[in-house]
């Protein structure tokens, strides 16, 4: 049996939002996906000059987790963050290693002051969680605007891209052995 990934809610998520990411994981890596006990509230990586979270904090406090049963492990928080040298993240992972984080508030339309609208939130975390793990496989960002690996510096971006990996990124995860 392969060991599962693992959904790691930092602080409070939504329930039906981790099952829905827990099932496109599965349906997309062929591999169980599991959500884990969830994680106090990262107030370690507040910053307050910047009202954001240090995404680093968080990655480093789930690379510190002892949990040799985890294939991977994904955070998810319901807070925004940064990291240096950007204005905000949707997510980061530790390239070719087990953690990855996806920050969840600029995903939602009401973030913008705009109506809401859960199935796109839905979509766009999926996409999100999608491609932070992709990372942790070792996938770079993808040139094809479609591919879930395409980097996405704006939201646009991000309802733009698909759910899936295009062909290449698919024939660079089946040759790493996913």
């Amino acid at each position: 049996m392969k060991k599962p990934i693992y959904l790691m809610p930092v602080g409070v998520v939504e329930e039906g939002l981790l099952e829905a990411i827990a099932k496109a994981v599965e349906r997309t890596f062929n591999r169980p996906c599991r959500v884990g006990e969830g994680l106090v509230e990262p107030a370690y990586a507040y910053d307050r000059r910047r009202r954001q979270y240090r995404v680093g904090e968080i990655l480093l406090c789930l690379r510190r987790l002892d949990m040799p049963q985890a294939h991977r492990l994904l955070g998810l928080v319901d807070q925004d963050c940064y990291t240096p040298g950007l204005n905000f993240v949707f997510g980061q992972a530790m390239a070719g290693g087990r953690d990855a984080v996806v920050a969840l508030p600029r995903l939602r339309q009401e973030f913008y002051g705009l109506p809401k609208d859960e199935m796109l939130f839905q979509e766009r975390a999926i996409k999100e969680a999608v491609h932070e793990l992709g990372h942790t496989y070792g996938l770079g960002h993808c040139p094809n605007s479609r591919c879930v690996m395409h980097f996405s510096n704006s939201l646009a971006d991000t309802d733009i891209k698909g759910v899936s990996f295009c062909r290449t990124c698919r024939a660079e995860l089946d040759e790493a052995g996913l």
